[in-house]
């Protein structure tokens, strides 16, 4: 009796261990759970050759919709993969590399035609010129990710490039944003329902809550613009910044504030807001200007035509501490600003820091417009033709062209 029952015993013991070593990874997962997340950031090293990797797409309290580990790749394919290109949680600079941070919006691909070759483009362009190692934040949904995580790989193989990029889920920031988005949408859409009337085009208004709050500094760029320069020398802007600016916008290039202004501008003909920003070249004759020049043009006169988001420079770690910027975007002070100008927009962000401009315009570094070359010229054929150059001009060598409205900006 004393035999069976240790031969019970023993056939016992080996089905444990037998199913111990079977289910090995249970163990491992944990392990690896434990790590810092500095290591595990580091090991997460995208494929270079585009085989499949399982996903998570639930997202995490950074907003990132997940990661593509390397942990099914043979010792040749991680070899290849090398470090090119990285996905990975934002992590101050020392362990991702780099504090350059550049954002795009890519949502919606399947309801646009265009986007999928305007942000090929964008990145052709972006690392063609650039002299430095990027970490680029994709704002995206679950139908546009996988494609621009494509065109990232695609683009960063044909220039040899080094670069990191983050993923968020867009659902996710626009709650992160959802009191700024109720104050601004009933003063800056057109309609229920229109292009800009989604709240992923006041995302940069609350882009200091979405990000990791050791990021310090940001642009916001669209995906419908050409780089002709380093994206270095743009964020080389951010040295220019006087101690109380948060932001920086180049001038908008068309009339549209002109016609956003009307009202204010027949009871106050003597204003500049809405005014060509080369006052010169319009041959007008008003006095002081109310945008301060960038470094090289002291004592010229500018007028101030509103302002263009499609480049956003934001001084994230200024705008989290600025208690006066918490106050500018409460529902009650967007409302008596815009009462103040008779102001009713529909270009979202670019209409509420054109706004802000108006009052506080000490908070928004004036970024020449080499840096946003706006190309659209539908208000052209709509009722300005005959003052809409002397708004489109703008002087210096153009270092990004944006093609907004459409326009194909050039290769």
């Amino acid at each position: 009796m004393s035999m069976n029952k240790a031969l019970v015993v023993f056939i016992v013991a080996s089905g444990f261990l037998l199913f111990i070593y079977a289910n090995s990874s249970v163990f491992s997962r944990h392990l690896l759970q434990k790590e810092p997340p500095a290591v595990a950031a580091a090991a997460l090293v995208h494929h270079h050759h585009g085989h499949s990797a399982k996903r998570n797409h639930s997202s995490n309290s950074n907003g990132n919709i997940g990661n593509i580990g390397n942990s099914g790749l043979s010792a040749q394919d991680q070899t290849a993969s090398s470090s090119k290109l990285k996905r990975v949680k934002y992590i101050p600079k020392g362990t991702n590399g780099t504090e350059y941070n550049i954002f795009l919006i890519y949502t919606k691909e399947s309801q646009n035609l265009i986007l999928h070759s305007q942000l090929e483009l964008f990145l052709r362009s972006l690392l063609k010129y650039s002299t430095i190692e990027l970490h680029l934040h994709i704002i995206t949904d679950e139908q546009s990710e996988r494609s621009a995580e494509e065109l990232i790989r695609q683009q960063i193989e044909r220039f040899h490039r080094t670069a990191f990029y983050t993923l968020y889920d867009v659902r996710d920031c626009a709650e992160k944003i959802s009191d700024i988005v109720h104050s601004m949408m009933p003063l800056f859409n057109y309609r229920t329902g229109s292009y800009y009337s989604d709240a992923l085009f006041l995302l940069s208004l609350g882009l200091h809550r979405i990000v990791d709050r050791n990021m310090r500094r940001a642009i916001l760029i669209d995906c419908d613009v050409v780089f002709r320069a380093s994206v270095k020398e743009l964020f080389d802007q951010f040295d220019n910044f006087s101690p109380d600016q948060l932001f920086g916008l180049a001038p908008e290039l068309t009339p549209v504030y002109r016609h956003v202004l009307s009202r204010y501008r027949m009871n106050n003909p003597h204003t500049l807001f809405g005014s060509p920003y080369y006052l010169d070249s319009a041959g007008m004759s008003e006095a002081a200007p109310v945008v301060s020049p960038p470094s090289g043009e002291k004592g010229r006169r500018h007028g101030y035509p509103g302002l263009n988001s499609g480049v956003v420079m934001l001084h994230l770690d200024r705008i989290r501490r600025s208690r006066l910027y918490e106050e500018i975007i409460k529902e009650s002070t967007v409302r008596n600003m815009a009462e103040k100008y008779s102001f009713q927009g529909h270009l979202g962000d670019q209409d509420f820091y054109t706004l802000m401009g108006f009052e506080f315009p000490g908070l928004i570094y004036r970024l020449d417009c080499v840096w946003n070359r706006q190309l659209c010229t539908w208000w052209r054929e709509h009722g300005y033709s005959d003052i809409f150059d002397s708004y489109f001009h703008c002087e210096g060598t153009v270092k990004i062209y944006h093609g907004n409205c459409n326009t194909r900006a050039p290769e």
